[in-house]
Order: structure tokens, then C-alpha cells, then sequence
């Protein structure tokens, strides 16, 4: 029954609850859909962003960090960069960095490794 004063419905039936999260969800699913457009930018509140997972930190924990520093021991027999010289590789950065390779440095042939090549071309020398 509706009361004519205030116009307001005064019946015992009960209206269903509204479910905000699945609302919210939903206008949340386009939203990001919107924002896949080229040129569009959608907005975003601070509780949509945090939904969308914006404020969530995927960096290692400490003792994941910890864990993973095995991967970093050094292989004995691992090769290291070297810099090409006249005395030969080392691994000290020379006061100028040309582009020249082993190859083009040392006449590098193939199937020779750098050291047979140095060692070749310091043999032609003396």
C-alpha cells in the first residue's frame, strides 16, 4: 500500500538485496576492457585501481631474494667479457672502445677460438 503523504511504498514485500561487488565487478570487467581501446583512457578510483590489482607489489620477498642468489654463483671456467688489445685479452676497460672484433683484429679464422687466434698473430710478429 502506498501512503499519499510521502509517497513512499509501505507493502511487506521485501526488495532483493543489491550485490554490489558483482556491480562493481562488472563495471570494473569494462573498464579495463574500455582501456585495451587505442586512445581511450579510462578512470579510475583508488577502490576500482586497487580491484584491478594496481597497488599490488609482485617483487621477490627478502627470502625469496636470498633463496635465489645461488643462480648467481660464478661456474668455474665461465667465460667473462674481455677487451682485445696489443698485449692481448683483458679484462680492464681500455681508454678507447673501437667497434673491432677478434676476427677483424687478429685475423680470426674459423673454428679458431680467440686465444689460438692471438696466440697466431703474436707468432707473426717476432
Amino acid at each position: 500500500m502506498t501512503d499519499p503523504k510521502n509517497q513512499t511504498n509501505t507493502t511487506d514485500a521485501a526488495l532483493p538485496p543489491v550485490d554490489d561487488y558483482a556491480t562493481a565487478t562488472e563495471a570494473l570487467r569494462e573498464k579495463l576492457a574500455d582501456a585495451q581501446t587505442p586512445g581511450y583512457q579510462a578512470e579510475f578510483d583508488p577502490e576500482e585501481a586497487e580491484r584491478a590489482g594496481a597497488f599490488v607489489e609482485d617483487a621477490l620477498s627478502e627470502q625469496d631474494a636470498t633463496d635465489s642468489n645461488a643462480d648467481l654463483v660464478d661456474v668455474p671456467g665461465e667465460e667473462q667479457p674481455e677487451f682485445l688489445d696489443d698485449e692481448g685479452p683483458s679484462a680492464e676497460i681500455p681508454t678507447f672502445i673501437t667497434r673491432t672484433n677478434a676476427r677483424e683484429r687478429f685475423g680470426m679464422k674459423d673454428g679458431e677460438t680467440v686465444p689460438e687466434a692471438i696466440a697466431r698473430h703474436n707468432a707473426k710478429e717476432d
